[in-house]
């Protein structure tokens, strides 16, 4: 995600660094609204989604989705300089040159695929971006419990059975770990 982040140019970039690093659905991060972004507390208010096929603003997905998260010192940075440039017109926070909500799909097949492309880097939409950001979450020692809660999942099973993949040798280290703590 780093290499993405680095190398898509903006809007895309921060695009992708608050979907992945929050675990938010593309229609979520699109309808991010710049009073959305809790800068005294820290905080992304996720209350809405862009519907991906009319590119309206709609509600969350469900009740669980409509949630305040954690925004890292990183993010923050990145949001502010994003705003910096922003031109106020518009509540939203990611906007066209129309100054409508951006098209998921167009973002995908006209910025985002060719990014990867040049990059080496198997093709993949936005939504993998989530199941990326639980198992990170989860790789990096996050209970199930606060990965749940952060992809505002209204069931633990989806989080674990369906977001949490193992990433690189996670497994084999776990087991090592494991042995080390029981045999010696």
């Amino acid at each position: 995600m780093r290499k993405i982040i680095a190398n898509a140019s903006e809007p895309l970039s921060t695009i992708v660094a608050v979907t992945s690093v929050l675990g938010l659905r593309i229609g979520e991060t699109l309808a991010l609204r710049t009073f959305d972004a809790d800068f005294a507390r820290q905080l992304i208010r996720v209350r809405q989604s862009v519907d991906a096929a009319t590119r309206t603003v709609c509600g969350v997905k469900s009740k669980a989705s409509s949630a305040d998260l954690p925004m890292s010192k990183e993010l923050e940075a990145r949001l502010r300089t994003h705003l910096q440039r922003h031109d106020h017109k518009n509540e939203l926070i990611f906007v066209n040159r129309r100054g409508r909500p951006f098209s998921a799909n167009k973002l995908r097949e006209k910025q985002l695929h060719p990014l990867l492309d040049a990059l080496g880097i198997p093709r993949g939409g936005f939504h993998s971006m989530r199941h990326g950001a639980a198992s990170s979450l989860l790789d990096d020692g996050a209970t199930p419990a606060v990965v749940q809660k952060q992809l505002r999942h209204s069931d633990a099973r989806i989080t674990l059975e369906l977001y949490g993949h193992v990433v690189g040798d996670a497994q084999r280290n776990a087991v090592q770990n494991r042995s080390i703590k029981l045999v010696n």
